[in-house]
């Protein structure tokens, strides 16, 4: 029933806020074609465009909230033609808006600062130099009335040189409204399933003997269901194995919203190779779905699923303890409990945690946890590093927000996940972390590669 409420509420939310951004950007766009063409004839012809573009956009768009709810998600065909081009659809009509907002934000300032002026008497109709002689008691010069030139009937006007406003408007408006489906279908394409492998040698100056050269693969947010289906998650896996890891580990999200997106963890699980395990914690959309039924999905496949728990392993005569916590979400929704994960654990073990929510690593440092291993962030998604100049909008907002991290000789690192979310678009490529343990400083480093 909760999660009943929790949809519920979500897509009503959806249905309006969604609705809304659709009606600016469309109201924005008559205003165009209204200027943009002269003739009645064309300015209904893009009026029928647009009804066009509307009534398909929401067909393909809508239709993923059900199809996320059956087994119909794993589809290929529905995937490539409803599913993709539906969240296309949402990524170009969230860039119109925001387009759209800064146009209506523009005019609304040019607004205020016309009345102030008017208000302050800088825009008063009369000549100044007219003003400032009546202000010092003198009366204004009369000005000589205009000579009127005459014009002969054979001389012609020369031709308008350069673009018209109105064909710049017309240019430009096309321009902005095409812009958007360019990016997003080109961003698309080019990285939402180009996998980066990042390699990380970290140093732990107090690393057991044994653990040295150790390598543990982590990923994070698979999201199975409508932008990841059961051959998409047998292709990460499959790189995942070409690295021969010793361990493996997934930091949530496994899921995306609905139950019916657990088969495909449960029957692809199985494929991953190690010495040593596989080991998972839950993530918020997991509970979207039900983080029970995965659980209990999982529970005879040879993965480790640590909801606040810990399990200890041997390695070459060395003990390492793999805890995991529960999601550790916002009030009324946070499960997470590492005091009972780590209860009962070795302190004198190699520690490491798995925790769906980065900001964790502070408790984990205060617990003498040696490395943090999380995700959550997708790294935005959406980012830019050109010529070295990062430009990454999730860094506003999260402190542990990719990558690597560092603090008093311990580690947390984000994963900026293979999946996606809200929409098949991410600049930020998906990632596979192998993390490699030594206790010689001089081998610390990273390096990313193609998969």
């Amino acid at each position: 029933m909760d999660n009943f409420v929790i949809f519920f509420v979500f897509y009503t939310m959806m249905l309006v806020v969604f609705g809304g951004m659709q009606y600016v950007v469309f109201q924005l766009y008559k205003r165009w074609f209204t200027y943009s063409f002269e003739t009645e004839r064309a300015q209904k012809t893009c009026l029928r465009i647009g009804y066009g573009v509307l009534f398909v956009g929401n067909l393909l768009f809508w239709p993923r909230f059900v199809i996320a709810y059956t087994y119909l998600h794993d589809s290929a065909f529905l995937q490539k033609f409803m599913v993709y081009p539906g969240g296309l659809y949402f990524a170009i009509i969230f860039l119109l808006f925001v387009f759209s907002t800064l146009i209506y934000a523009g005019r609304g300032i040019q607004h205020v600062m016309n009345y102030f002026k008017f208000a302050f008497g800088k825009t008063k109709p009369g000549n100044s130099s007219e003003q400032a002689q009546m202000a010092a008691g003198q009366s204004p010069e009369l000005q000589p009335e205009p000579v009127p030139v005459p014009v002969s009937e054979n001389v012609t006007s020369p031709e308008p040189t350069g673009i018209s406003r109105r064909s710049f408007i017309r240019t430009a408006g096309a321009a902005a409204f095409g812009a958007p489906l360019l990016l997003t279908t080109g961003l698309s394409a080019a990285t939402h399933r180009n996998y980066v492998i990042s390699k990380n040698t970290l140093y732990f100056p107090n690393l057991p003997t044994g653990l040295e050269g150790l390598r543990l693969v982590h990923i994070s947010d698979i999201h199975s269901g409508i932008f990841m289906n059961k051959r998409q998650i047998q292709e990460i896996y499959e790189i995942i194995n070409s690295l021969n890891p010793n361990l493996v580990a997934i930091t949530g999200d496994l899921v995306d919203t609905h139950i019916t997106e657990i088969p495909n963890i449960r029957d692809t699980i199985s494929m991953l190779k190690t010495d040593y395990g596989v080991f998972g914690c839950p993530g918020n959309h997991d509970h979207y779905a039900s983080a029970d039924a995965l659980m209990d999905a999982l529970a005879d496949k040879p993965v480790s699923m640590l909801q606040n728990a810990h399990r200890e392993l041997r390695i070459n005569g060395e003990k390492l303890t793999m805890i995991g916590i529960d999601d550790a979400g916002e009030v009324g929704r946070d499960f997470a409990d590492i005091e009972k994960a780590v209860r009962g654990s070795d302190p004198e073990s190699f520690r490491i945690l798995l925790s769906h929510r980065p900001h964790m690593f502070d408790d984990a440092r205060a617990k003498d946890i040696s490395l943090t291993l999380a995700g959550h962030t997708h790294g935005g998604q959406i980012g830019f590093n050109i010529a070295g100049l990062e430009l990454y909008p999730i860094d506003w907002f999260h402190p542990y927000s990719r990558g690597h991290y560092t603090k008093e000789d311990r580690h947390l690192y984000v994963n900026v996940g293979v999946g996606l979310v809200g929409a098949p678009i991410r600049l930020v490529r998906p990632e596979i972390t192998e993390l490699t343990f030594t206790s010689n400083p001089a081998l610390a480093g990273s390096v990313v590669m193609n998969a």
